[in-house]
C-alpha cells in the first residue's frame, strides 16, 4: 500500500519480498472467516506492515448507478476499490481483480473509484479524468478498456507521459478530438474530489484501498495489495464452496 505521506511506504526489496510472499493486506485479517491456522499465520507476518488508522466502513458513500462497475450487476459479492493509477501497488492490484474476475465471473462485482494521492502523484487526478471523459464518450465498456490498458502501460509512480493518454484512446476507437477537448475543460473535478473525500471519510490512508461487501451487507476494509490466491480464499468462504 502506499501511503499518502509515503512515510511508510514499502519501497524495500525485503518489504515488498513479504507482501508478495504472504499475499495479504493489513485489514484482511478482520475478516471473521480468516481463521485457518495458515492464514494466521500469514497475517501474523503481514503485521509487519506499518499500521494504518481505524476504518470507518459504515460512513462509504453506497454503490450507486454514477458508479463505474464491472461484473453481474446481482453478484453476491462487491469489492470497492479506491484506487490511484499511478500507484505501483494499484497497478498489481488491478491485475488480481482482472484475475478474481475471471475465476468467479457470477459473483463478483467490481465497483472502481478515484484515489488520486496528489502529493505523491500529480498525474493521477488528471488521469481520473481521462477515464470519465472515456466513460462519457465510450461508454461503461471503453471505460474498463481503457483502464486495463492505462495500468497495463503505466511504469507507475508518475511515469506515464501524458501524451499517451490520447493514443490509449485512438487505440479503443475512442473519437481523440472530442477527448482532448474534454480533458481540458475538467468537467469532473468534482465528482473525483467527492470520490477523494469519500476515500478519507471511511478512514482509507493509502492505495489501492478497497471495501469487500459480502452478501449480508457486512463491509470489511482491505488496505493494500493482496495476490489472488489469498482474496479467491476469502471469497470461497463468503460463497461457501
Amino acid at each position: 500500500m502506499e501511503t499518502k505521506n509515503n512515510k511508510w511506504m514499502l519501497s524495500t526489496i525485503g518489504l515488498c519480498g513479504i507482501i508478495i510472499g504472504i499475499g495479504v493486506g493489513i485489514g484482511i485479517s478482520q475478516l471473521p472467516f480468516f481463521k485457518a491456522k495458515t492464514v494466521q499465520a500469514n497475517v501474523a507476518a503481514a503485521a509487519q506492515q506499518a499500521p494504518g488508522q481505524a476504518t470507518n466502513e459504515a460512513a462509504m458513500v453506497p454503490v450507486s448507478a454514477g458508479d463505474h462497475v464491472r461484473g453481474n450487476a446481482d453478484a453476491k459479492i462487491s469489492f470497492v476499490v479506491y484506487s490511484d493509477t499511478e500507484c505501483p501497488f494499484c497497478k498489481r492490484f488491478h491485475v488480481t481483480m482482472q484475475q478474481i474476475m475471471k475465476l468467479y465471473p457470477n459473483d463478483i462485482k467490481w465497483i472502481y473509484r478515484h484515489y488520486p494521492i496528489d502529493s505523491n502523484h500529480p498525474k493521477a487526478r488528471n488521469e481520473a479524468e481521462a477515464l470519465e471523459c472515456v466513460a462519457t464518450i465510450g461508454g461503461e465498456a471503453k471505460f474498463w478498456e481503457y483502464l486495463d490498458n492505462m495500468m497495463e502501460v503505466t511504469p507507475s509512480n508518475n511515469g506515464l507521459p501524458v501524451e499517451e493518454l490520447p493514443k490509449i484512446a485512438a487505440k479503443l476507437g475512442i473519437d481523440v478530438t472530442k477527448f482532448n477537448d474534454c480533458l481540458k475543460q475538467s468537467p469532473y473535478a468534482a465528482k473525483i474530489q467527492a470520490q477523494v473525500e469519500d476515500a478519507e471519510k471511511i478512514g482509507a490512508d493509502g492505495t489501492p484501498h478497497t471495501i469487500l461487501i459480502t452478501p449480508d451487507g457486512q463491509k470489511y476494509p482491505i488496505k493494500g495489495y493482496v495476490d489472488v490466491s489469498t482474496l479467491s480464499k476469502a471469497v470461497k468462504q463468503i460463497l461457501k464452496i
